[in-house]
């Protein structure tokens, strides 16, 4: 059965008995974006910020995503997708923002246009913490002429979250 599998990169030590086949790692630009010492499949690193836009990566002195991140990310995917089973790990900093949203646009490609909101539920049942980038979700979007299919999930997760935490005791 393929699966999808999202975490930090301080998490990765626990999918060690876990058969992955497939990594993808996302690193702040300069950081140490190697797989773990006991993976042996196929990895595709990438480095870019956790940051929502060309002049939010400016002022934090990193490089946002790009089309072409994006672009890889989907050829490795299709390219694993022709196996019949695959256990890809996605990872992160900290599993949180990248790795989800890079995830969301890989099971959209999978699933195909229209089912972005069943998409966007699975991932979050993967990583319920997850608070996916909206730079990358966007990006992807324009990419696969989704016009505004995918993004608008995550507009309603964000609607949704930043509702709950007004009413949060400070």
């Amino acid at each position: 059965m393929s699966q999808v599998h999202i975490c930090s990169y301080s998490e990765r030590e626990s999918y060690r008995s876990q058969q992955i086949t497939h990594l993808i790692t996302i690193a702040n630009p300069g950081a140490d974006n190697e797989p773990p010492e006991w993976f042996v499949g196929d990895h595709l690193p990438l480095w870019f910020g956790d940051v929502v836009s060309e002049a939010d990566a400016r002022q934090c002195k990193t490089r946002a995503v790009s089309n072409d991140d994006i672009k890889q990310a989907i050829i490795f995917f299709r390219v694993v997708r022709q196996q019949a089973d695959y256990n890809m790990l996605i990872s992160c900093d900290y599993g949180a923002s990248r790795s989800p949203a890079l995830a969301y646009v890989l099971l959209a490609v999978q699933y195909g246009q229209g089912r972005e909101a069943e998409v966007f539920n699975e991932v979050l049942l993967i990583r319920p913490e997850a608070i996916p980038n909206k730079l990358v979700v966007e990006l992807a979007d324009q990419l696969l002429g989704r016009q505004g299919q995918l993004v608008a999930p995550l507009r309603e997760y964000f609607k949704s979250v930043s509702s709950e935490m007004c009413g949060m005791p400070v």
